[in-house]
């Protein structure tokens, strides 16, 4: 039996007398080159109108279909209803994204080294991609004289060279969409690359992504941890899981510095980035202004981590 994954949240700016309910109710997983039916339910009988929020666009009616692209793990999806004027209530949550698309070292442990050969693979579970693109840095591929495509879907570097060093995604069509890999971090036997992916930018009350990209194999040879070193960041939610570092934040008008640092202790070695983060936006209703003991307070009381 299909399970039904059935989400009621917090409800935000009040509601009818005894409350306006709203339920986001989907079956199955949540699939990148998937189509999805989410529908937007409550208690309310009539005379009731709901709206959806995805990715920073507004959808209007009590359904929405959405197929990902694959280029998010995870989102915030949000459902408002409305009954007559001011009377409203919002739900919200937070999805994880299965992406059958993804870029691999071929043969399977392979160490990439410089001046060797090498190929990177789109994999598709489940099937063999019959179109493919590659990007390097977020740029389309150039190709050069020692790079090939071979059997459509396999990059291959004749000798590896520092220039081909990058962060490499592909895309491949399933279901008549473009699905795109999360990507892999390409480097030689070089010096440790760390870098933070993920907006400069970030709006209050909406979800946002980071991902700690390095060029050493996690859990392999380096561990990789998030320190805080320019202050707990204040959120409705905020989750630190390995490489990847979830927030929605809820202070408009600061910054805030993310840090990821990569080590090998007992080898001695180490590297890190910093990201500093802009916060836009109007303040939440019914949010405080946040100092001193009652910040703390909120920080400890949101922080969901998982290591």
């Amino acid at each position: 039996m299909v399970a039904i994954y059935i989400v009621l949240l917090l409800a935000l700016n009040g509601g009818l007398a005894g409350g306006l309910k709203l339920q986001i109710v989907w079956s199955g997983r949540v699939s990148a080159g998937s189509s999805t039916t989410f529908t937007c339910s409550s208690n309310c009988l009539r005379n009731c109108t709901y709206s959806w929020s995805l990715l920073g666009r507004t959808f209007n009616g009590s359904t929405l279909t959405w197929t990902p692209d694959g280029l998010h793990q995870s989102v915030a999806l949000q459902c408002t209803g409305r009954k007559n004027i001011g009377h409203s209530s919002t739900t919200t949550v937070i999805m994880d994204i299965e992406n059958p698309v993804s870029v691999q070292v071929s043969p399977a442990g392979a160490v990439p080294s410089l001046n060797l050969s090498v190929d990177l693979l789109c994999h598709v579970d489940g099937a063999t991609p019959s179109t493919v693109v590659w990007y390097k840095d977020g740029q389309k591929m150039v190709w050069l004289d020692h790079m090939h495509l071979l059997h459509n879907a396999t990059l291959h570097f004749d000798s590896l060279q520092p220039s081909d060093v990058g962060f490499y995604t592909c895309g491949a069509v399933l279901n008549k969409s473009w699905v795109f890999s999360l990507g892999y971090l390409l480097s030689g036997d070089t010096a440790w690359n760390v870098s933070i992916s993920g907006p400069d930018k970030v709006f209050v009350g909406r979800l946002h992504t980071f991902t700690c990209l390095m060029t050493c194999t996690l859990n392999v040879d380096c561990t990789v941890r998030w320190p805080f070193e320019g202050g707990f960041p204040l959120g409705s939610y905020i989750s630190v899981h390995e490489d990847q570092l979830l927030w929605i934040p809820i202070v408009p008008g600061t910054f805030q510095n993310l840090t990821c640092l990569v080590e090998n202790v007992a080898a001695g070695r180490s590297a890190k980035a910093t990201k500093m983060l802009e916060v836009i936006g109007a303040p939440l209703s019914g949010s405080l202004q946040l100092t001193g003991l009652s910040t703390l307070v909120l920080g400890l009381a949101l922080l969901s981590v998982t290591y």
